[in-house]
């Protein structure tokens, strides 16, 4: 996430800050599953965002 979402950028609000942090995990991540799949800790662990709330 940090290569991909905050490694040398920098976001003008906060709300662009939380869009970019929330749709790395729901987009990118499925997308580009194949390819970073070998990169990804036995840790990791997908999280149904039904069971979370945005509080913003």
């Amino acid at each position: 996430m940090h290569r991909n979402v905050t490694h040398d950028k920098c976001y003008a609000t906060f709300r662009d800050f939380s869009a970019a942090m929330l749709s790395f995990p729901r987009e990118e991540v499925p997308k580009n599953w194949g390819t970073w799949c070998d990169e990804v800790t036995d840790n990791f662990r997908v999280i149904d965002p039904k069971d979370f709330r945005i509080l913003a």
